[in-house]
């Protein structure tokens, strides 16, 4: 990968980060007006869960720099979904066992950062039209 294949996707993983972090506050704001604040921290935690689990494969993935070998990148890519899916699936089962998390809005909060995944990997991280997209002159 080049160098400015990583700053991509670096920018593009702050993008999708970015994008989670504001929809999943949207969410949690929503729960909180609409029913209490235990509903808007659940759905903030829930939120957080996807966030931190982003994060995690983010940083997985691209903590390499441009010359790291094929190898290493794809060791990178599959330990980071195995952590990003052990610490997604311990989380959800201490906060869905907690008596003080609301099991609705926790899963609310969780399941608006997938939409907040697909929004910024979509929208936030494109180049802009006068970038080099790593083509020499």
């Amino acid at each position: 990968m080049s160098n400015l294949g990583v700053q991509g996707g670096r920018r593009q993983a702050l993008a999708v980060v970015l994008a989670q972090g504001l929809l999943g506050a949207v969410v949690a704001i929503a729960c909180l007006a609409v029913s209490d604040v235990r509903a808007g921290a659940s759905a903030l935690f829930g939120a957080g869960i996807g966030i931190v689990a982003t994060s995690l494969m983010a940083f997985a993935m691209l903590r390499h720099g441009a010359g790291a070998s094929v190898q290493r990148v794809a060791w990178s890519f599959f330990s980071g979904w195995a952590v990003k899916v052990f610490f997604t699936v311990a989380m959800l089962v201490v906060a869905l066992e907690s008596p003080r998390v609301d099991a609705m809005p926790l899963l609310a909060g969780y399941v608006t950062t997938f939409v907040g995944y697909w929004f910024g990997a979509s929208r936030w991280g494109e180049p802009k039209a006068n970038e080099k997209m790593g083509v020499s002159d």
